[in-house]
């Protein structure tokens, strides 16, 4: 029997690329951590080895190195691992690229923050499910819906009403939003909101004249990038007060012109 073997036998079994398969699953219920983890790192470790060790704290790592090399994970992994005890195997997974949408839409109520930011940037989470999440109590969750690419537009309005400016920040450069939108969060009290919005190709250029006289420079710079500045307020920061403002607006009207050429 392998679990009566002495602890240095059981620890080469574990560490040794030639141990087979059905041994190493025997060793990854073994009563001793230290066995378990030996075992989890063997790079011969299947699947199924992995499923026994679902509620090992260590196990995000090795999922972590999995995905870093480009292995994916089975369907079947990733929906025993979701189950796991361990919220950041849970958030291994959720990550997966082929992690199945019922899985995202169940882990959208994890009571880890960790895991609902996961399934937040995932862009193959449901639009229901982006939808529960953009009300989440989390500010990094909402932030996360605000970015994924799948977020319903509805959605990415009503999150332009977010009481944390850094969510209103990320979506006012969204580009999906329309001028009208913009124009509301041109309005924002807040100079990181009004900073994305002045870098938004869709807002309207009467926002953009407002923005050349922002009392931030970084605003009337991100005036000065946008690529529907018009060239009489490219002339306009050309004069400001900031070397810095200047040399952006002259950059970009040298590209204009360059292009034109």
């Amino acid at each position: 029997m392998i679990m009566n073997l002495a602890f240095e036998e059981k620890t080469n079994l574990a560490l040794s690329k030639d141990t087979p398969e059905d041994i190493l699953m025997d060793l990854a219920s073994d009563n001793d951590a230290t066995i378990r983890a030996y075992v989890a790192w063997n790079e011969n470790a299947s699947e199924g080895v992995l499923k026994t060790l679902k509620d090992e704290p260590y196990l995000h790592n090795i999922l972590e190195n999995w995905a870093n090399e480009g292995i994916k994970f089975s369907e079947s992994l990733i929906r025993e691992l979701s189950l796991s005890t361990q919220p950041f195997v849970r958030r291994a997974v959720t990550h997966s690229c082929n992690c199945p949408k019922d899985v995202l839409s169940t882990l959208t109520r994890d009571p880890s923050e960790h895991v609902r930011i996961a399934v937040a940037a995932n862009s193959n989470t449901p639009s229901d499910a982006l939808v529960l999440l953009s009300k989440d109590k989390e500010e990094l969750v909402r932030r996360k819906v605000a970015r994924n690419c799948s977020t319903p537009l509805e959605t990415l309005i009503s999150l332009t009403k977010d009481r944390k400016y850094n969510v209103r920040t990320i979506v006012a450069a969204n580009k999906r939003l329309s001028p009208e939108k913009l124009k509301e969060l041109a309005c924002d009290s807040e100079g990181h909101v009004r900073y994305s919005v002045a870098g938004n190709p869709n807002t309207p250029v009467e926002c953009l004249e407002v923005f050349s006289d922002d009392k931030f420079y970084e605003i009337r710079i991100n005036v000065a990038l946008n690529p529907n500045c018009p060239n009489h307020i490219l002339d306009k920061l050309e004069n400001d007060e900031l070397d810095v403002v200047q040399n952006r607006a002259r950059e970009k009207k040298l590209e204009r012109g360059s292009r034109k050429k």
